[in-house]
C-alpha cells in the first residue's frame, strides 16, 4: 500500500513517446522544421492533413529543401521509416489516432512540432496564453519543451475525443475542429 501511494504507474507508456516542441507561431515552427531539415538529412516531416502537407511542401521548396521529405500520414509505412527520423509537424486532434499510426514503428521518441496559434491549441485558449508566454520572455523562435506540455496536449486530445460522436475527415486541422467538435 505504501509503495502505491501515488497510484499505479501507467503500464501503457505510449503517452510519452511524443516529445513536443511548441512554438508561439506557425511561422516559427516552420522555420524550426527547415532548420532541422538542413541539420538532419534523415528527418522526414509528417503531416496529418493535406492542407498542412501542401503548405510545408511549398515552404520547403521556397527554402531550397526537398519537398519529398514532407509526407502525409496516409503515405507513411513502417518500411519507409527504416533509416528515417520521423517528425510530426502537427498533432492530430485525437491522441488515439496518433498512437494507432505509430504503434508498429521502431522508435522510442517522436518529435512533434506545434504552434500555439494552431486550431487545436486555440480550442483550449492559447490566445490568452500567447501574450503570457511572450511576457515571460520566450522568443518567437524558441521552443517550449517540457513533459508537462506533452501531457497537457494529451489531456486536451482526450477531452476532444469525448466531444466527438462520429469523426468526419477534413483537409485541415481547422476544418477538422469545425466538423467534429459538437458545441
Amino acid at each position: 500500500m505504501l509503495f502505491n501511494l501515488f497510484g499505479k504507474k501507467d503500464e501503457a507508456a505510449d503517452d510519452h513517446i511524443f516529445t513536443d516542441k511548441a512554438y508561439v507561431s506557425t511561422n516559427a515552427k516552420m522555420n524550426a522544421c527547415a532548420a532541422l531539415a538542413r541539420a538532419d538529412a534523415g528527418a522526414v516531416f509528417i503531416c496529418w492533413f493535406p492542407q498542412t502537407a501542401q503548405k510545408f511542401k511549398d515552404f520547403f521548396r521556397q527554402q531550397g529543401l526537398d519537398e519529398n521529405r514532407v509526407w502525409e500520414t496516409q503515405h507513411v509505412h513502417t518500411s519507409k521509416l527504416a533509416d528515417k527520423n520521423p517528425v510530426f509537424v502537427e498533432h492530430y486532434p485525437l491522441h488515439g489516432k496518433e498512437i494507432k499510426l505509430i504503434k508498429n514503428w521502431d522508435k522510442e521518441k517522436i518529435t512533434v512540432f506545434s504552434a500555439l496559434d494552431e486550431p487545436l491549441f486555440k480550442h483550449f485558449g492559447s490566445d490568452r496564453v500567447i501574450p503570457m508566454v511572450k511576457m515571460l520572455g520566450i522568443k518567437e523562435d524558441e521552443a517550449i519543451e517540457h513533459s508537462l506540455v506533452s501531457k497537457s496536449i494529451i489531456n486536451g486530445q482526450e477531452k476532444i475525443a469525448a466531444m466527438v460522436d462520429t469523426e468526419q475527415l477534413a483537409n485541415s486541422q481547422a476544418e477538422w475542429m469545425t466538423k467534429n467538435i459538437r458545441s
